[in-house]
């Protein structure tokens, strides 16, 4: 078992350097436990949505998060950012708005990590932390 800790900022450089984001999530910045965001839509309408992301809970497989648009006009077209959106995400996470779920495990698989596991997510005197271990074969 293995635990690994570092910051949100951290987090950001390993996600944009094991490009694990989508090219539409841009300027990304940490305040306190949460990461702000903007997404590149293509629409016209809504061509650029500010959001913030923050860590909710670790369930089994999944890590829960929160997501929080910062338009008060988004909030009246949450269908139509729901179909602008879902088609962006990765297959290992689910949309239902306002919560992003992100199945860890089939991520690392996707990413050809087969030998260990994701056992917990949490956060820790202000760093995030994760808990991993191996798969025994």
């Amino acid at each position: 078992m293995a635990k690994l800790t570092f910051t949100l900022e951290e987090l950001i450089g390993i996600l944009i350097g094991k490009k694990l984001l989508p090219g539409e999530i841009v300027r990304l910045k940490v305040k306190g436990q949460r990461i702000h965001f903007v997404i590149k839509t293509g629409a016209f309408i809504l061509p650029f949505v500010p959001a913030s992301l923050g860590f909710s809970s670790f369930d089994g497989n999944n890590a829960v998060f929160e997501l929080t648009m910062v338009s008060s006009h988004l909030s009246r077209a949450k269908s139509l950012f729901s179909d602008l959106i879902k088609p962006m995400l990765p297959q290992c996470m689910e949309l239902d708005y306002p919560r992003i779920s992100v199945d860890v495990n089939k991520l690392l698989a996707e990413k050809g990590i087969k030998a260990v596991r994701v056992k917990d997510m949490f956060f820790e005197n202000e760093n995030f932390a994760v808990l991993t271990c191996s798969i025994q074969s």
